[in-house]
């Protein structure tokens, strides 16, 4: 048990940027959506703004840093 939290805890802390960027990012954008009534025509518009989300993510993983931020 202990090992699968070792695992578990590491995983979080390499892929911390790709799970924020799908959980926070993606739940900012459908928030937008949803406030600017593009899911009431399409509801399914909601998965593209969470993939949207997990491209920013993992882009700022294999960056180092956020897209916004410049590299160095």
């Amino acid at each position: 048990m202990k090992t699968i939290i070792t695992v578990l805890i590491n995983h979080i802390k390499s892929w911390n940027m790709v799970w924020f960027g799908l959980i926070f990012w993606g739940s900012v954008l459908n928030a937008f959506a949803a406030e600017f009534g593009l899911l009431a025509n399409n509801p399914n518009l909601s998965y593209f703004f969470f993939l949207f989300g997990l491209i920013l993510g993992l882009a700022a993983k294999f960056r180092g840093t956020w897209l916004w931020i410049p590299a160095e």
